[in-house]
C-alpha cells in the first residue's frame, strides 16, 4: 500500500520496528540463558512486560518479580541489559524523513515502552543525533505513563481527543498488524509495514 501524504494533516509513528529496529528474540535468548528455559518463559506467562509497559508495575517491581521467578538474586544491570538486548539501530534516512516531516506535518509518537527502554533509547537518539524526541515530534505518547497499551482502543481516543485530531487526516505508521487493525475501528487511517522496514517507501512520490 503506498500512501499520498498530502492527504493527511497528522503523522503518528510508532517506535520499536519503525524508528528503531528491534528483535525481542534477543532479550528473549538473555533471559533464557540467565534464568533457564523454563523460568524465562514464565516472564511472559506471567505478563511482566505488558504490567511494565501499561505502567502497572514500576522499574523495581519488574526487577523484583524476575528475581522472584528466578529465586537467584540478579543485579538490576544484569536484568536490564537482558532486557534492553532487544533494540538495536537507528537507521539516518529515518531520522532525516522524520525532520522532513515534521516541516510539513504535525507529528506524534505512540508507543508500548517502558522507563528502562525510552531512557535507553532517548539517550542513543541524542548521542548519535543531537537531538531529542521531543523536537522530533509534537507529542509524545507511552504507554507506561498513560496507563494503557496499544491494541485498546481507548489508547488511540486519548490521543484523538488530547490532539483534537480528524482520524481522516490521520495516517498511523505502525510495525503490528492488530494495533493497526485497532487503529483503523477507531477511525484513524493507516499503513502496516514490516517490521524494521522504512517507512518512507510507502509515501507515493511528489505528494508533498
Amino acid at each position: 500500500m503506498m500512501v499520498q501524504l498530502s492527504n493527511f494533516d497528522t503523522i503518528i509513528f510508532d517506535f520499536g520496528g519503525v524508528i528503531l529496529d528491534i528483535d525481542p528474540d534477543l532479550s528473549r535468548r538473555r533471559f533464557a540463558k540467565m534464568l533457564g528455559v523454563e523460568k524465562a518463559l514464565k516472564l511472559e506467562t506471567e505478563q511482566l512486560p505488558q504490567l511494565y509497559e501499561s505502567g502497572r508495575i514500576n522499574r523495581t517491581e519488574f526487577i523484583a518479580r524476575i528475581n522472584q521467578i528466578a529465586g537467584i538474586h540478579i543485579t538490576e544491570d544484569e536484568i536490564i541489559s537482558a532486557w534492553n538486548a532487544m533494540l538495536l539501530n537507528y537507521k539516518p534516512t529515518r531520522i532525516e524523513w522524520i525532520k522532513r516531516l515534521h516541516k510539513t506535518h504535525r507529528l506524534l509518537l505512540l508507543s508500548n515502552t517502558n522507563d528502562a527502554h525510552f531512557e535507553y533509547f532517548h539517550n542513543k537518539l541524542i548521542t548519535e543525533y543531537g537531538v531529542t524526541f521531543y523536537q522530533l515530534f509534537d507529542h509524545v505518547y507511552l504507554s507506561h505513563e498513560m496507563g494503557l497499551l496499544k491494541p485498546s482502543h481507548e489508547i488511540f481516543n486519548t490521543v484523538i481527543a488530547e490532539q483534537q485530531l480528524n482520524p481522516q487526516r490521520t495516517l498511523f505508521i505502525e510495525d503490528t498488524a492488530r494495533n493497526v487493525a485497532a487503529a483503523q475501528e477507531v477511525g484513524l487511517q493507516t499503513l502496516l509495514i514490516p517490521r524494521n522496514g522504512e517507512f518512507y517507501k510507502f509515501f507515493m512520490p511528489g505528494t508533498f
